[in-house]
């Protein structure tokens, strides 16, 4: 191997503790310098503020410095050996170079890579499979992910393998495995040849299932509907998989699963009976409840609620659920003795209340929709107007595939708002509504982690229309709006590396709304207007005070906003200060752009609005608590020559926010 000469020196010529200055990487064809840097234990002495903290404040900050080990390096050579040769490049050569200085206090690395050229995969042969049923066979050919032809990389031999291992698991082999496999290099070609061997054992077919219990409220019908398979049925992985989620997802179980036993009995025939336990919840729990934020991110927000909960309500694992919250809206801006003196009508109290109900039907025809019953009354202060809402909705929540739910409504909706100054707005703007509005979501998650997600994406779409029904019934003699409305909502998130400490996040949405009756003018009800501003939003204007028009008031008929967001994890490497896990803490740098109008015609490119900021996170098991700063980066609304943050004096002119809150910003 190339990497002996670096040893061949006499031992006592190699210091112990040579400090790593500096670690040089030249290499050709398509790697870069971090593909390379991030395979490596060896690593270069950081940067001079970390030794710092690490040496003189506490080993729990900043990075100690890196010292040279001839083990540990060895090792990294013939790690990158294995590197290479695993993505096809069996022919690299990896020159090495150590000089020590300083009387071999220090030592600088170089490595110079030459990867060659790279192998193709030239042919595939699978056996084992011969007695399989055509059609089985036929996938597994059709749907290959290594073909001949293809670059070599050992990684999609394992997929290959793990794929053909998923089809026979769900066709009925769940006792299918790889016998064996090799892998040939032909000396003329450097090209690669590869057989897999299966043996795909008996085919199963789904047994008797037997419910294990104690005392339990929970009837075994309600258990067995949840089933996505029957006795007699080809048995399937991935149907047992998805029905102990249908069970775990019923709200009324603390665990629930479903064991396979794979039997051949003395005639041959190879079942799988199965057994499903489970353990429930509390059946009824009164929860108090202390909000952090309200919804709208105010900064420094707060409120108390009360909730009760039925998950057995008159059984059926129906789950009945009455929940009251009262919130406070920025608090920094209330009068506390006004508050106590005036009450409600305290002009600088802001706030929210609301009672809700539900009652969800986890059954609807089929254990893939759910319906739900919801009646909410809404009281709302703003400095600028009250609005008092009362709705009842009817919902139905659709499992359509793996990653992806269509939720259809029907609410029924009478808003009252009432505006502090009204003379600048038309008479249909302030009047009570009342609205039958249909709409219909389709949502697709494949994010990696609910909370703090380092990969994958979520898309929602949504169409909602109001008026054909409400006209019918001549909206219980109230004003009501006609409109068609679309919005969406796209997030993606990217990471780098293994590790996952640095995750790149991107944010769209946006809709219209647009009435299609001209001769009825009563625009569309307030809460279902597109607001924009506020720490979910662009984060150097407060909640909904961002507009391309004047009166953000009352919000607008279209909305296009977007955020990208760069995460890094401070200390990947943990440790701990004082109570903190320093793992735990992330750094985020963020662009939010943005606004909205109040017609089709009134976009215009130049009036979107642009914040900059920073922010810290730190993970807990219910979402990161969050703190943001952000900077008006661009303000539309400014005089030209001052709209630009380059064009302000930083800490007088500009203008800044601070937000707090739980979770992510999206």
């Amino acid at each position: 191997m190339m990497c002996s000469s670096i040893f061949a020196q006499e031992e006592n010529a190699v210091p112990v503790r040579a400090e790593i200055t500096n670690l040089h990487i030249a290499i050709d064809g398509d790697f870069s310098t971090d593909q390379i840097l991030n395979e490596l234990v060896t690593s270069e002495t950081p940067w001079g503020g970390w030794i710092f903290l690490n040496e003189n404040i506490t080993q729990n900050l900043g990075a100690p410095r890196s010292y040279f080990d001839p083990l540990i390096f060895y090792n990294d050579i013939v790690h990158l050996y294995d590197y290479f040769s695993d993505r096809g490049y069996f022919k690299t050569v990896i020159d090495t170079t150590l000089i020590f200085k300083e009387g071999s206090r220090s030592v600088d690395i170089a490595l110079h890579i030459i990867v060659g050229q790279r192998s193709m995969v030239d042919s595939v042969n699978v056996y084992g499979l011969n007695d399989l049923p055509q059609e089985l066979r036929n996938r597994i050919e059709h749907e290959r992910i290594l073909k001949p032809g293809d670059p070599y990389n050992k990684q999609n031999v394992i997929d290959e393998q793990n794929r053909i291992l998923r089809l026979l698991h769900a066709n009925g082999y769940p006792l299918a495995k790889l016998e064996g496999g090799s892998q040939r290099r032909y000396a003329s070609t450097n090209n690669i040849s590869v057989t897999l061997k299966f043996d795909a054992g008996e085919k199963f077919v789904f047994g008797d299932v037997v419910i294990v219990e104690g005392y339990s409220p929970v009837d075994q019908d309600i258990v067995l509907r949840q089933l996505d398979f029957e006795t007699g049925q080809i048995y399937n992985e991935e149907k047992r998989n998805v029905s102990e989620q249908n069970l775990n997802r019923l709200g009324i179980f603390e665990t629930a699963e479903i064991k396979p036993d794979f039997v051949v009995d003395s005639a041959g025939n190879a079942t799988v009976p199965l057994t499903i336990s489970y353990r429930t919840l509390e059946m009824q729990e009164v929860t108090p409840e202390f909000l952090v934020l309200s919804e709208n991110n105010e900064l420094f927000s707060t409120g108390l609620g009360l909730g009760y909960k039925h998950r057995n309500f008159f059984g059926g694992a129906r789950n009945f659920s009455i929940t009251a919250r009262a919130r406070v809206n920025r608090i920094e801006d209330l009068d506390i003795n006004g508050a106590f003196k005036n009450g409600l009508s305290e002009p600088s109290l802001f706030s929210k209340a609301d009672i809700q109900s539900q009652l969800v039907f986890p059954y609807f025809y089929s254990n893939k929709t759910a319906a739900s019953i919801t009646l909410t009354a809404e009281a709302e202060k703003q400095p600028d107007y009250t609005l008092n809402t009362l709705r009842a909705k009817l919902g139905l929540n659709t499992k359509l595939a793996t990653y992806t739910n269509g939720v259809t409504e029907l609410s029924i909706e009478r808003v009252d708002p009432k505006f502090k100054d009204a003379q600048n707005l038309r008479v249909e703007d302030t009047t009570k509504q009342f609205n039958v509005i249909e709409a219909f979501t389709l949502q697709r998650d494949k994010t990696n982690n609910i909370f703090s997600p380092t990969s994958g994406f979520f898309h929602s779409a949504t169409i909602e229309e109001a008026g054909v029904v409400s006209k019918l019934v001549n909206g219980f003699n109230l004003p009501y709006s006609e409109y068609v409305k679309v919005s969406f909502l796209l997030k993606h998130f990217f990471s780098g590396g293994a590790t996952q400490s640095h995750v790149f996040a991107l944010k769209l949405q946006g809709g219209l709304a647009q009435l299609y009756n001209s001769a009825n003018t009563t625009p569309v009800p307030l809460p279902r207007r597109f607001f924009v501003g506020g720490s979910g939003s662009v984060r150097a204007w407060k909640d909904k005070q961002l507009s391309a028009f004047g009166d953000t008031l009352k919000g607008g008929n279209i909305a296009f906003e977007g955020s990208m967001e760069s995460r890094s994890q401070l200390f990947p490497n943990g440790g701990k200060f004082l109570v903190l896990n320093l793992e735990n803490l992330w750094s985020v740098l963020f662009l939010d752009f943005g606004n909205t109008w109040y017609k089709v015609d009134d976009v215009d490119l130049e009036q979107v609005a642009c914040a900059v900021g920073f922010g810290l996170r730190y993970e807990t098991f219910v979402g990161p608590f969050r703190f943001d700063v952000a900077w008006r980066l661009y303000d539309p609304k400014k005089p030209i020559g001052q709209q630009w943050l380059y064009e302000q004096s930083l800490f007088h002119n500009s203008f800044s926010i601070v937000h707090f809150g739980i979770g992510h910003a999206f």
